[in-house]
This record gives C-alpha cells, structure tokens and sequence, in this order.
C-alpha cells in the first residue's frame, strides 16, 4: 500500500480504533461475600491463607483479584477469578484435582463458617492477561453493577462501550466490561481500577466543548444525556467503591 493511501487510512480508521474493545471470550467466576459479625478479617485471612498455601494452584485454578468494599453496595468483598470456559472448570479432571486437595478442607469449612452470604455469578469479560495489565499496580477500584430492564440487555452492553469511548476521549480511564450469563441478576458489570481515591476523582482536564464533542461522537445526544440514557435501560443499578486485598 502506498504510504499516502497507509496514512489516509490510518486517520479515517483511527478513531474507531481508539474505542475498540477487547474481546470478551474469557469467562470468569464473581464472587460476591458479606461477613458474619465480627469475621471480616478472619476471612480476610482465609482467603490469603488458601491461597499462600497453594489451594487454587493444586485446585487446577486461578487465584482471584479480591477486592474489599469501601462503602455502596452491602458485599464485603468481590473475588474475580478467570475460569476460562465452562469446559474448563467443570471437566472432570480438574474438579477430581480439587476434590482431591483434602489438605484444605478444614480452612475451607472455616473460611464458609465466616460467610453470612454469598453470591456467584458467572460473566464474560477479557482475557486474563488483558485485566491483569489493566489492573496491575492499582489499588482502587469503582465497580458498578446493573440489572438491564426487559429486552434491554443488548442496549445497556453497547451503553457502557459507548461510555468507554467517551471516557477515554476526555482523558480518563475506560471500565473493564463483564457480560453476566449464569448465577445472580446482573447482566453486566464494570470495574474502573485506579491507583487511588485522588486519581478516581481526579477531574479530566477535558474542556466543556471536548466533553460535549466526545458525548456525541460517542453516540450520546449530548454530554448531559449519558446518565440519563443509562438509566432508561436499568430495572436496578448497584456502585461499589473498594480497596484491593493484598
């Protein structure tokens, strides 16, 4: 290709590139925990113990990103874990490796004795690689989680791509995106990762015309309709601010 044609491509291309998504063909376990009274930092602990000692490595899995809320939703912590496929995780192997793990039976039934619920949800999101770059070194995380209205499911997915893409034309940082498939009601979620409160709030530097120019060249009607828009695709909306769990 002749470098005039190359470089005219590039800018009538370039733009659209900036807002592509990862693909989202990994799939991963959510775990969301509320302690009983008193055994948030003995779960904590739990949780740290397992995996220092090797549990999800001789279970045949991953050890999760586990992050603590700060304050919204009523979960105490969020454990993210990639599962890869449903092949994957339920084949027999690796469930007769897991079952094998005896050792961690005790810490197991400890860890669930602490548990005052839990809920599970199983959700597509990007490879594992790609979130581990994303949240590599950030220790602060914004995690909002929607229930679409009926019929709406497809609208809300292509809303937080189109946010996406307004995000990072005003300098911020685009969500990771999670389609839900199997477990609790959401349908989607997002997770913003930051490297602390000062940066998640950290205006953007984005002029009124650059934030309004943005909204529309996302697909927005204009900068003031994105929360709204959102909301008309919602039967239920939950935000989380929380702290990684070293």
């Amino acid at each position: 290709m002749r470098p005039f044609l190359l470089t005219l491509l590039l800018v009538l291309t370039g733009f659209a590139a900036k807002a592509a998504e990862p693909p989202r063909d990994t799939l991963w376990l959510t775990t969301t925990m509320r302690a009983a009274p008193g055994e948030l930092k003995a779960m904590i602990a739990d949780l740290r113990s397992l995996e220092d000692q090797g549990f999800y490595a001789m279970a045949g899995r991953t050890a999760p990103l586990i992050m603590r809320h700060s304050q919204g939703d009523q979960w105490d912590l969020m454990l993210l874990e990639p599962i890869g496929s449903y092949s994957a995780f339920f084949a027999a192997e690796r469930l007769a490796a897991e079952a094998a793990a005896t050792a961690f039976d005790d810490p197991l039934a400890a860890l669930d004795g602490r548990i005052a619920y839990r809920d599970e949800l199983f959700a597509y999101g990007p490879s594992a690689e790609f979130v581990d770059g994303y949240t590599k070194d950030m220790k602060f995380f914004h995690i909002e989680m929607f229930d679409a209205a009926p019929g709406l499911k497809h609208k809300l997915h292509e809303q937080r791509e189109m946010e996406n893409r307004y995000l990072e034309d005003t300098n911020r940082r685009g969500n990771l995106i999670f389609v839900g498939d199997m477990g609790t009601n959401v349908d989607n979620f997002t997770i913003g990762a930051y490297a602390d409160i000062v940066a998640f709030a950290k205006p953007s530097g984005a002029s009124d015309e650059q934030t309004e120019k943005a909204a529309k060249d996302a697909g927005f009607e204009d900068g003031s309709s994105i929360g709204f828009y959102l909301r008309e695709l919602l039967a239920a909306h939950h935000d989380t601010l929380a702290n990684r769990v070293n």
